[in-house]
C-alpha cells in the first residue's frame, strides 16, 4: 500500500494499466485533491482507502467504471460536499466511511443507484 506517507499529490494516470488491481490503501497521507479520472481503468477494484487525509472535494465521476467497489474509506478528512452522482453505478458497495469530515448536507439521490 501507499498509505501512511506523506504523499501530497497524485499523478494523473497513476493506475494506468492495472486494471487487475483490487485495493488501493492512500490512507494517512496529506493528499487534498484527487486527479479526475485517478481511478478509471481499475474495472477490478474492490477497496479503496483514503482516509486521514486533507480532501476538501472530490472530482466527479471519480467512481465512475468501479462496479466491484464493495469498501470505500473517505473518513477524516475535511470534505464539505460530495459530487451528486459520486455513488451512480456502485453496484457491489457494501460500505462507506464519511464519519469525521464538514459535511452539512448530502446530495438528493446520493444512494439511488444502490441496493
Amino acid at each position: 500500500g501507499l498509505d501512511y506517507n506523506h504523499l501530497s499529490a497524485l499523478p494523473a494516470g497513476l493506475f494506468d494499466g492495472l486494471s487487475h488491481l483490487q485495493k488501493v490503501w492512500l490512507g494517512h497521507n496529506h493528499l487534498s485533491a484527487l486527479p479526475a479520472g485517478l481511478f478509471s481503468g481499475l474495472s477490478n477494484l474492490q477497496e479503496l482507502w483514503l482516509e486521514h487525509n486533507s480532501l476538501s472535494a472530490l472530482p466527479a465521476g471519480l467512481f465512475d467504471g468501479l462496479s466491484h467497489l464493495q469498501k470505500v474509506g473517505l473518513d477524516y478528512n475535511h470534505l464539505s460536499a460530495l459530487p451528486a452522482r459520486l455513488c451512480d453505478g456502485l453496484s457491489s458497495l457494501q460500505v462507506l466511511w464519511l464519519h469525521n469530515n464538514s459535511l452539512s448536507a448530502l446530495p438528493s439521490g446520493l444512494f439511488s443507484g444502490l441496493s
